[in-house]
């Protein structure tokens, strides 16, 4: 009998379970716990070229591959042969690509593990968002406190990734470590690329910085938080801003209702990539009915409203409405607030409809 076979057998056993073919079963889902069961658990034959068991809620968006920890959350504990084969088939999959949007995805999780040393970041985040964060946040924001640990987490291999040039691991060794002592950061939609903020670094003025993880990969950026997307959804939301603080602040803003699965949230990283993003996340949803919200950085009393007016022209027509928001807010030294990244300043928005 094959190891994903021994698997499924295992899996059907759980209350509930029931198969749908030969290589596919259908359980609860551990995370949503939805009473219709929407949790799939089969082979993965379109992507890979061995048989590897993937899971997908059809819900809330848990998936991934079997693993050991997936296991665990059923309390299935197997032989150690049948774990040593799932470690050795995820060794040979950490990346998988997308037939549809042709991103290459790296299989990396975000600890979740908050160090002492690392208590400071999430009071600076709490401050942004104007309320405590919690574990739970840390995994749907996708932020990344610690980069050494996220690295130590994930078993990343440097020397592997950087083709073993010396003077390369030097160098990333060198800001791995500045970065986690440093700085705080969210990882992309590709699980790629880490957006760190600076927090208190006396080495580098920037206050932001991207951090390659694998060199090799060319995916354009693009954040998204990991939070359940109803591709289904008769009026759907797609909310962008340039920076991720910027869109989660616009979520923690005007976005309350946790069970509301209409809205999509993506950070572009820079004013032209509105629709090189735009075309991605319509690959990834296909959500043409959507209404389509901007959260952008305010620089004047022009608005800059000719600006996104041009740039979605051609896309005018594929959606109901397209709005530009600004935060027009002044803050108590009278200077402007500018954009909603940081919710501990005054926000005042003003809504255009290009």
């Amino acid at each position: 009998m094959k190891t994903y076979q021994i698997i499924l057998q295992e899996l059907l056993k759980q209350p509930g379970g029931k198969s749908v073919n030969d290589s596919q079963i259908q359980l609860q889902c551990p995370i949503c716990k939805h009473k219709d069961n929407k949790l799939y658990v089969g082979v993965i034959r379109r992507l890979l070229p061995k048989e590897r068991l993937g899971y997908d809620c059809k819900h809330c968006g848990f998936t991934g591959g079997v693993s050991k920890k997936f296991l665990q959350k059923f309390n299935i504990n197997l032989s150690k042969e049948v774990l040593e084969s799932l470690k050795f088939e995820k060794k040979q999959f950490t990346k998988i690509i997308n037939p549809v949007t042709k991103m290459t995805k790296m299989d990396y999780k975000i600890p979740n593990i908050v160090l002492p040393e690392d208590e400071f970041k999430l009071r600076y985040l709490s401050m942004r968002f104007k309320r405590p964060l919690n574990k739970s946040d840390i995994q749907t924001y996708k932020i990344v406190l610690n980069v050494k640990e996220f690295y130590k987490y994930n078993n990343i291999n440097i020397d592997e990734l950087l083709g073993y040039d010396k003077e390369k691991i030097r160098k990333q060794k060198f800001m791995i470590e500045e970065y986690s002592k440093n700085f705080v950061g969210m990882l992309t939609v590709d699980n790629n690329k880490i957006n760190l903020r600076n927090i208190n670094s006396q080495r580098f003025d920037q206050r932001y910085m991207i951090h390659v993880i694998n060199p090799n990969l060319s995916n354009p950026y693009l954040y998204i938080p990991d939070i359940p997307v109803d591709l289904l959804s008769k009026q759907p939301s797609i909310n962008m801003a340039e920076g991720v603080y910027d869109i989660i602040g616009a979520k923690e803003l005007y976005f309350l209702d946790d069970d509301d699965y209409s809205n999509i949230f993506a950070a572009v990283g820079s004013r032209p990539s509105y629709i090189r993003a735009l075309q991605q996340i319509l690959k990834m949803t296909g959500f043409l009915n959507a209404d389509v919200k901007l959260f952008v950085d305010y620089d004047g009393e022009d608005y800059g409203i000719g600006f996104y007016r041009d740039m979605f022209k051609p896309y005018r027509n594929l959606f109901p409405n397209i709005y530009v928001n600004y935060n027009v807010a002044i803050d108590e030294d009278g200077k402007p607030c500018k954009d909603f990244g940081n919710l501990s300043k005054p926000v005042k928005l003003k809504r255009y409809r290009i």
